[in-house]
């Protein structure tokens, strides 16, 4: 079985190229969000912020199905609390967009979503 670390998804939606990564060494079960984010930022600039977020959430009946049984992070920060970046998650018959404290945990449900060159 592959690592979590190893799990990558590529998608494009209106020629805007995306992947899915995973950030969970073997045998890991949970990282803090900040070390996540630590672990995706070597390519294609680390998961995604404030533009193509939007851009994501304005397009959320074309992300893949395969997605669907991960929460998706992103690198957009609340204006008022840096330390809790958006994501999104799929519930019920769609998808909705959430909020995660970097301080916490994240397992093997999440995702980073980064912008492919």
């Amino acid at each position: 079985m592959a690592a979590h670390k190893d799990i990558r998804i590529l998608f494009e939606i209106d020629g805007h190229k995306y992947e899915a990564v995973g950030f969970l060494a073997e045998l890991e079960s949970s990282i803090n969000g900040d070390e996540m984010l630590a672990r995706t930022a070597t390519e294609n600039g680390g998961a995604i912020g404030d533009e193509d977020e939007a851009f994501l959430r304005e397009h959320f009946g074309q992300l893949p199905e395969s997605l669907r049984r991960y929460y998706l992070a992103t690198n957009r920060r609340h204006p008022d609390y840096p330390r809790y970046v958006s994501y999104f998650s799929w519930y019920g018959d769609r998808w909705y967009q959430y909020g995660h404290w970097l301080d916490n945990q994240v397992n093997d449900y999440g995702l980073v979503v980064r912008r492919c060159a």
